[in-house]
């Protein structure tokens, strides 16, 4: 009896092994990329530059592509400015001051051909091609008429418009792609083939770092470009692994499994500063918290019922600790507070009007003829802000209880939220992070155009619509102030939403030297980073 159960036991464990085996042959198991490692709650959607992209595609693209100018941190001012990148010089015509001659470098795409003007006519033409819906055609079309081919290396930029080189170069930064791809030319339409696809997966471009590896939900792989044009950079290969909860990405920080947390919570600080050997980079972000109010909702079709959410918040204690630091900046309309101070420090503008600051009288009165006290409302917030986003809605329903509105607040999966709130819009209120601006907000109309993808606020306004089409074509500065100062007065008169604040955001690292971060934009230094001790 007993030799049979022996037997059976080694039956048994010669079974297991030969499964196993059998399961390593058929499905191998792949051990997770070395290199300089990002975690990140999500992967990016594409790698084509020109089409929508998520935020992890967008900072991604930094890695492959250039532009002709390149946006970049000078580390010791911890500062950004534009520097030639694939153009070796840019002129401006002396007479016109419309147009821009641009000398290209003598570089190669990833692949090994070599960068050429009709390249940068190319993918000019596909950013404003309008059947690949850039979100940077506006943008471009706004400043730029026209790019022509002078000859293989020089390229001619016709701007609308008389435009100083320190405007100019800034909107030449959007990246180049190359007209022809596995020995084919690729179609405007950038969805239209199956290369096209292919592109938008396995990219080639001019960048420090090359796309070597895609695991589907895993991570992504780059490698050091060798032949990059400033220099090779001293990390041989970055890793973008995909971890989505929050606590498991600073568990594996802590273990030393992740070197670079890029998303992080305001709450985590202390947590952080007491592990050794890390560094935190912060920087205010081209970003802000809101609650979205669905017009639509029976309880908020009344605008004196949605300015008087408005009017009830006392910004600084939403969230103590945070909301009251001094580098706290209070939104109290659709820019953030500081868009003038931050970007045209010299100009010395007058700040935009504040009207939707804290007043609780004028809340509580707003309340009852907006018809909205001793009523009671849904605010939404997605799993994504985890306890930050918590204590910002246990904020919101404390101070709303003050105009006799009862709030409840209900946390619900990232996929969920968005379904409620951006696709079938029902819902009451939403705590957003909204984030993916440039620096002067300039793609704020996706949000408040009639039409505009993330209008969720179901408002439309004809006359607001106008002023986003004057805003897009405007390009002298001082005249840019004042149509902004009319969208931002009359976005407020209708008040589409709750704005909160903007806050300094962290990003922590672990075992990297020479690492620089200073803007939404986490690699523009990339190509300086290294790991410690190698």
């Amino acid at each position: 009896m007993i030799n049979k159960k022996k037997k059976a036991i080694i039956i048994g464990i010669v079974s297991i092994v030969i499964i196993g085996i059998v399961v390593l042959l058929f499905f191998p198991w792949e051990k997770a990329p070395e290199g300089i490692v990002i975690g990140t709650s999500n992967l990016p959607d594409s790698l084509n530059p020109i089409l929508e992209q998520n935020t992890q595609a967008i900072n991604a693209n930094e890695l492959v592509f250039d532009g002709l100018v390149n946006f970049e941190v000078d580390a010791a001012s911890r500062t950004i400015g534009s520097e030639f990148a694939i153009a070796e010089n840019i002129t401006q015509d002396p007479v016109t001051k419309k147009i821009y001659t641009a000398t290209l470098r003598q570089m190669n795409w990833h692949d090994g051909t070599e960068v050429t003007a009709k390249d940068v006519v190319f993918s000019y033409k596909a950013y404003v091609e309008p059947v690949n819906k850039s979100p940077k055609r506006e943008y471009l079309l706004s400043f730029i008429k026209d790019v022509k081919a002078i000859d293989d290396k020089t390229v001619q930029i016709l701007f609308n418009n008389p435009i100083p080189p320190f405007r100019a170069f800034p909107v030449l930064t959007f990246k180049i792609i190359p007209e022809t791809y596995n020995g084919k030319k690729l179609a405007f339409n950038l969805r239209s083939g199956e290369n096209e696809r292919l592109f938008a997966v396995q990219p080639i471009g001019t960048g420090p770092f090359k796309m070597a590896s895609w695991e589907i939900g895993k991570w992504l792989t780059f490698s050091a470009n060798l032949g990059y044009f400033k220099r090779v950079p001293a990390a041989g290969t970055l890793v973008i692994r995909k971890s989505i909860d929050p606590v498991i990405r600073l568990n594996e920080f802590r273990k030393g499994r992740i070197n670079l947390i890029l998303e992080t919570s305001p709450l985590d600080r202390p947590k952080i500063e007491g592990i050794s050997g890390v560094d935190i980079n912060w920087y205010i972000p081209y970003a802000f918290y809101k609650v979205a109010i669905n017009s639509n909702a029976p309880l908020f079709n009344n605008v004196y019922a949605r300015k008087a959410l408005s009017t009830s918040l006392d910004r600084s204690i939403l969230v103590p600790k945070v909301t009251d630091r001094k580098d706290a900046v209070l939104n109290y309309g659709p820019f953030p507070s500081n868009l003038f101070s931050l970007n045209m420090k010299e100009y010395n503008i007058k700040p935009l009007e504040d009207t939707m600051s804290y007043d609780i009288t004028k809340a509580q009165k707003l309340a009852v003829s907006g018809g909205i006290n001793e009523k009671t409302a849904i605010l939404l917030y997605p799993d994504s802000l985890g306890e930050f986003g918590k204590q910002i809605s246990e904020g919101l329903v404390r101070q709303y209880a003050n105009i006799g509105l009862t709030v409840t607040a209900k946390r619900t999966g990232d996929q969920v939220f968005n379904r409620l709130v951006f696709v079938e819009k029902d819902y009451e209120l939403a705590l957003l992070y909204c984030d993916g601006f440039d620096n002067l907000y300039s793609d704020s109309d996706k949000w408040y155009r009639s039409d505009g993808m993330y209008n969720i606020s179901g408002i439309r306004d004809y006359e607001l619509d106008k002023l986003f089409d004057t805003w897009d074509k405007t390009v002298i500065m001082h005249d840019w102030t004042q149509v902004t100062r009319q969208i931002h007065n009359l976005i407020l008169s209708n008040a589409p939403a709750v704005y909160l604040f903007t806050i300094e955001k962290d990003v922590y690292s672990r075992k990297i030297k020479n690492i620089v971060i200073t803007s939404d934009n986490p690699f523009l230094s990339a190509e300086n980073w290294s790991l410690s001790g190698l």
